[in-house]
């Protein structure tokens, strides 16, 4: 049930619509990589030294590339929508403002690191930082979605406090797991041209650390759904952990396949749309693990079950 300063539900809908932008910006990103555009406009923010735009000489690449770009304006255009019906809230909630403000600033600061990539001719450690921080966006509009449907109260815990720390510990190994995922990508075939630079590593060796993280990620989302169900905590919370393990496993599966097929191109993109998922998926846990309501209700921390006495017959 949402709390009475939850925003509208217009508002919430601008929310949702912000994360959807986030997640396809990242598969267009991903296009343009798969296809080879990443320099089909080779400067920044003209498409070349002669024109702003593509015109109808130019080759297809040009248009992916620049078609990409032209997406930026449109996740801008809905973070100003996120914006403004933050401020116009009533009661003014300051969190949910700033989280609204967060998502301009960083479109902002993702197209410049776009500019910067493409001046630096795809060079690996730019387009890793470039999908790292549309993952980040991503993670940052699930809060926003989630805090805008609960009131400004104190946190109530939902589970123990091991448990809690535990998630935050998951969201950790997703770090990780994405970081070297974009190694993976700089160092394999698909670094966005033929001529662009990769990461000097072993690809094979990086691919199985990546594996071996996403295990880690899966054991500990599996740990996480049976300490959250021997301890009796709420059902939403337990369902956000399934939601969890029901990306995570097709994932896994998709990973492999990719790996052993050569990498094909729509694999590695319903790859990447699946490294999105995970992120959301991750990030709602931590809000599934507490509630807040509205100012001035109490707050109960979640009681440890107490120590069983020892039997009677073996106290002695």
């Amino acid at each position: 049930m949402s709390s009475p300063s939850a925003v509208s539900p217009l508002a919430r809908r601008v929310f949702l619509a912000n994360l959807c932008a986030q997640i396809g910006i990242v598969i267009t990103g991903g296009l343009v990589r798969l296809t080879g555009s990443g320099l089909g406009c080779d400067t920044w923010p003209r498409c070349n030294d002669e024109q702003w735009t593509p015109h109808g000489k130019s080759d297809i690449y040009a248009f992916i590339e620049f078609g990409n770009r032209m997406l930026t304006y449109v996740v801008g255009a809905i973070a100003v929508a996120a914006i403004v019906v933050a401020w116009k809230h009533r009661p003014v909630r300051k969190e949910i403002r700033y989280l609204a403000a967060f998502q301009l600033f960083a479109v902002v600061g993702q197209a410049l690191l776009g500019g910067i990539t493409v001046l630096t001719d795809l060079h690996p450690a730019a387009v890793a930082a470039h999908l790292l921080l549309s993952m980040f966006m991503i993670g940052s509009a699930v809060a926003l979605y989630e805090r805008s449907g609960e009131g400004d109260g104190p946190a109530r815990p939902l589970a123990r406090k091991e448990i809690r720390v535990f998630g935050a510990w998951t969201v950790a190994v997703l770090a990780a797991l994405l970081v070297v995922g974009t190694v993976v990508t700089g160092s394999g075939p698909h670094a966005g041209d033929e001529e662009a630079r990769r990461f000097d590593v072993n690809v094979d060796q990086m691919a199985w650390l990546h594996a071996d993280l996403a295990f880690l990620l899966l054991g500990a989302a599996i740990a996480l759904a049976l300490a959250l169900r021997v301890t009796d905590a709420p059902i939403g919370a337990q369902k956000r952990v399934w939601w969890l393990l029901a990306v995570l496993v097709p994932q896994g599966l998709i990973g492999y396949t990719q790996y052993f097929n050569g990498l094909p191109e729509w694999q590695v993109s319903l790859h990447m749309f699946g490294a999105c998922l995970v992120v959301v998926a991750t990030t709602r846990i931590l809000f599934g693990l507490r509630e807040r309501g509205e100012v001035g209700e109490p707050v109960a921390e979640v009681p440890a079950p107490a120590d069983e006495p020892e039997p009677a017959a073996t106290r002695y």
